[in-house]
């Protein structure tokens, strides 16, 4: 399974009823997200995995951003060349606002990104003030696998792709994802459960 820092699953405040709980029985110990849209689950679907991306990811994507702004910070000072009406120290300061205000935005896009899966779909959550969810039906896909980047071998993360039987729907991924061969592990194995639930 995947590593619990990254694998998190948030449970709603103590004595607040969880509006997204599935009403079966057998997964009356399941914990699905708390920010995850309502109705999204239904009273017969099971939550297999309710996992993060990698908290790796934001300050990767803002990495660019942070060294050049770190980069032109230095220089300012160096040079003693401020930008136009502000003086070198505030320069710079301006300069480091921005790139750390990147990553400050990308933490604010990955807090609430969800991977899920159940026992009929996979399912991905993102968006910030309107949650946009894509679902596919284990049944629909036809093929999956695992790479990683440079960086995710770095940090021991890796992507999970998966291909839909819809040959007009590009394939989907789970980017980031800690123990991705664990993940892909439950993946498949719940495919093959719900392939073989449909009688296929």
């Amino acid at each position: 399974m995947a590593d619990k820092s990254d694998s998190m699953v948030i449970a709603p405040p103590k004595g607040t009823a969880n509006p997204f709980a599935t009403a079966d029985p057998q997964a009356a110990d399941v914990v699905v997200p708390w920010t995850v849209p309502g109705g999204l689950v239904d009273g017969g679907e099971l939550v297999i995995l309710a996992i993060k991306p990698s908290m790796w990811r934001p300050f990767f994507e803002s990495a660019a951003c942070l060294v050049a702004s770190v980069g032109l910070a230095i220089t300012l000072t160096l040079l003693a060349t401020p930008l136009p009406g502000l003086s070198v120290a505030l320069s710079a300061q301006v300069v480091l606002l921005i790139g750390f205000g990147r990553l400050g935005w990308a933490i604010i896009r990955w807090v609430p990104s969800w991977y899920m899966l159940t026992n009929r779909r996979i399912i991905e959550i993102s968006g910030i003030r309107r949650p946009q969810v894509a679902t596919t039906p284990l049944i629909q896909v036809r093929n999956t696998y695992v790479n990683a980047s440079g960086i995710e071998r770095m940090t021991g993360t890796g992507t999970i792709t998966y291909v839909s039987t819809d040959p007009q729907r590009e394939p989907r991924h789970w980017q980031m994802i800690a123990s991705p061969i664990e993940v892909h592990a439950e993946i498949r194995r719940a495919i093959e459960n719900a392939i073989d639930a449909a009688g296929g």
